[in-house]
């Protein structure tokens, strides 16, 4: 969507009519409305400028977001270290070095099976050690 300046400067116009007739009735020196006036036009082409420069719509909003907020974890010690609840890293810095590998893996978007052929360990015995993380620790 872009900037349409008429539709903004009628808007800015209506309103600084509105303010000056105020400030007439109260009696303000011609000079100091014309300030104030000249002023404002500065400012309402400082945010027109802006604003122009700033042609976000949805679509690329969502492009501009980073990519790289997410923590990455390269190895174990990367997924110890980002733990903060104490119990279960004490349960985990003792637990199997395979169980860890296999959290590891699922953080990198490994799937179930994916993970099974690479250490070569059955399908179930990965969901039975996932499933016993779960019911030790909700």
């Amino acid at each position: 969507m872009s900037y349409n300046y008429r539709k903004e400067y009628a808007k800015w116009k209506k309103w600084k009519e509105q303010e000056e007739r105020i400030l007439k009735q109260m009696k303000m020196p011609k000079n100091k409305i014309n300030e104030l006036r000249e002023f404002d036009w500065a400012q309402f082409n400082d945010e027109r400028r802006f604003t122009r420069k700033q042609n976000i719509t949805n679509e690329q909003y969502f492009t501009l977001i980073p990519v790289n907020d997410k923590k990455e974890f390269k190895n174990i010690n990367d997924i110890l270290d980002s733990i903060e609840d104490e119990a279960l890293y004490e349960y985990l810095k003792d637990e199997e070095p395979v169980l860890l590998t296999i959290i590891l893996l699922k953080i990198q978007g490994f799937s179930i099976k994916e993970i099974s052929k690479l250490i070569n360990m059955p399908i179930s015995t990965i969901y039975r050690k996932i499933e016993k993380i779960k019911k030790n620790f909700k």
